[in-house]
Formats: structure tokens, sequence, C-alpha cells
């Protein structure tokens, strides 16, 4: 996905479809509502024959999920989360450049970094259990 040079807000090595639940969830428990209102891989679903520009075939493993991120007043927050090859790019789409303050902004990276933290233990958790038998 072109993203016209912006930089990502925070680069993920979760993959994207892994990340997405537990990312709403951390904002929903923060307070804030959260809408996914794009979902790629179910958009190809309904497309055979597509092909991708960074793999180079149909078998395509790359996702974006558009998320419109909810506070109590204000217009919302949209989220791009651009994944591919087991990694999450994560952007804010802010077309007029400072509409997002700084303090939404750190509290946006702090729930984002809440949420790959706890999918990371729980992964870490299964692998342990792996490892144990358990």
């Amino acid at each position: 996905m072109n993203h016209q040079g912006k930089k990502p807000l925070k680069v993920i090595d979760i993959q994207c479809t892994r990340f997405v639940e537990p990312l709403k969830q951390a904002f929903s428990d923060a307070g804030l509502w959260v809408f996914q209102s794009f979902d790629l891989r179910s958009t190809r679903a309904l497309h055979d024959g597509c092909t991708c520009p960074y793999h180079g075939t149909s078998q395509c493993t790359c996702e974006l999920v558009v998320l419109l991120v909810y506070r109590a007043l204000g217009d919302p927050i949209t989220l791009v989360l651009d994944g591919r090859d087991e990694q999450t790019y994560i952007f804010i789409n802010d077309e007029r450049g400072t509409s997002v303050r700084p303090a939404t902004m750190e509290m946006i990276e702090r729930i984002i970094n809440q949420a790959a933290f706890t999918l990371t233990r729980q992964g870490e958790g299964i692998e342990n259990n792996k490892l144990l038998n358990i």
C-alpha cells in the first residue's frame, strides 16, 4: 500500500490478522469506541486473479485494515493497519496534518504498545506451554 511517503506511527512484528482484535479490545478497554470500516482480505476474497504488487502473485499475504477510533468528542481518528510478511505497519490518516493532539497521539501509541505486549506475552505463554507439554 502506498502511504504517500508517510512514516508509520508504529511497526509491530505481529501478523495483522492476529493484531486487529487485541488492538480493538485495548482501545475499548481504554474507553474508546472502535469501528472496523475496511478489511482487504474480505474484499480480496470476492475477486479472483488479483496480482499483488509486493508478491507478484494472487496468493498474497498482504492485509489492510482501517479502524475508526472514536473519542468522547470530535471526529474519529483513522488508523490504517498495513500488514505484510508477518509485520503490521500502523499509520494515522490525518489529512489536515495537525488534527490529532500530541496527548492523543501518545495515548494511541501507549494503547498500541499495550496490545502488542499483551499479544506477545500470550504467544510466549503458548510457546512455553508447548515446551513443557502442557
